[in-house]
């Protein structure tokens, strides 16, 4: 199987800059405003690729557990999926169902300011919320110009009504554009956009008091989403794209999240890796690939020394849990295995 690494990669660095001014904090907002009242109007141009035979094949790219959300504003977005091609053009939405792999390169319509790519990205899982505007930083690739994260209650709806919406895609990419599937589709993609919108600028009616955390680690959690699947990811990488030292960088994160940032990436691979072997029926070769091992052996003992089981174990025991109380809904997250304590 093909490992998940783009080339450039290693190559890429940003400026210290993580999250931009005001310009781009409204420009995000009239972007997402504006796609929320084409679908409430029913004239939403929505692509949805098919959530069918395609969860992690080898290739380039990247997934992420739940389904994500494009909204194109200026030039396009060709994307390649395991079985498909599809290109989004400036006006059109994009739902990418989840553990769907998918590599993106973008172009702008032409020279002018005004013509460069520019599109919105929203992902959300059961308890936090990101939505960045991207910009092409480099030749046909694209990155954040500006990034927003929060956790809030509307975070766990606007993951469900993606996910829906997701489902309605038809047989083939870019299938199911008109009928009643269709008008679900919009007026789920409609809702979550409107919660975008409100969890941007509302606060959390759970924790009133909570505020956003600092872009730069906003920044490196979708950094480690986003290459998960590569073996070679590293402190030393993530230091190198957000333009900082991995001193300062795993500071950061150990501040915030009292993990160190290695133990972090770790961590995050387990969750997948767990979430996988319930969810999926793919061998425990292609699960060590699409977290990041370079083979299955190491990756038993990691996951072992985890959770105090073998993900043979774990898979056995979701899969007992399932047949005793029925088949869990698609939306639900089924409870990560406790992870084994020092003695």
């Amino acid at each position: 199987m093909q490992k998940n690494q783009d080339p450039c990669a290693s190559a890429r660095r940003v400026p210290a800059a993580h999250q931009g001014g005001p310009d781009q904090a409204r420009a995000l907002r009239e972007g997402l405003a504006a796609f929320a009242l084409a679908a409430a109007r029913g004239e939403l141009d929505l692509l949805l690729p098919s959530p069918a035979g395609a969860l992690v094949a080898g290739g380039r790219g990247h997934f992420h557990l739940g389904a994500e959300l494009f909204l194109q504003l200026a030039g396009r977005t060709d994307f390649e999926f395991p079985n498909a091609r599809l290109a989004l053009a400036a006006g059109q939405a994009m739902v990418v169902p989840a553990q769907v792999l998918h590599d993106e390169r973008v172009q702008g319509e032409g020279p002018a300011p005004e013509q460069a790519f520019r599109n919105i990205v929203v992902y959300a899982d059961a308890v936090a919320v990101s939505c960045h505007l991207a910009h092409e930083a480099w030749p046909g690739l694209p990155d954040i110009l500006h990034l927003e994260a929060r956790h809030h209650a509307q975070s766990a709806p606007i993951q469900s009504w993606l996910a829906e919406a997701a489902r309605l895609g038809g047989p083939t990419a870019g299938a199911t554009r008109s009928g009643w599937p269709m008008v679900q589709a919009r007026a789920l993609v409609g809702a979550a956009i409107a919660g975008v919108l409100r969890v941007l600028d509302e606060p959390d009616p759970a924790d009133p008091a909570r505020t956003a955390e600092p872009a730069l680690l906003s920044r490196v959690r979708m950094l480690i989403q986003n290459q998960l699947g590569e073996h070679t990811l590293s402190v030393r990488q993530l230091a190198g794209q957000c333009g900082c030292t991995a001193d300062h960088l795993s500071h950061l994160v150990r501040r915030h999240t009292g993990e160190h940032l290695a133990a972090l990436i770790s961590r995050l691979r387990m969750e997948r890796a767990a979430r996988l072997l319930a969810d999926s029926t793919l061998s425990g070769k292609e699960i060590a690939w699409a977290c990041g091992f370079a083979g299955p052996s190491y990756f038993i003992r990691t996951f072992r020394s985890h959770f105090g089981m073998t993900p043979q174990a774990w898979r056995a025991a979701a899969g007992t849990d399932s047949a005793s109380h029925g088949l869990l809904s698609y939306t639900t997250q089924r409870p990560m295995p406790t992870p084994r304590t020092a003695p």
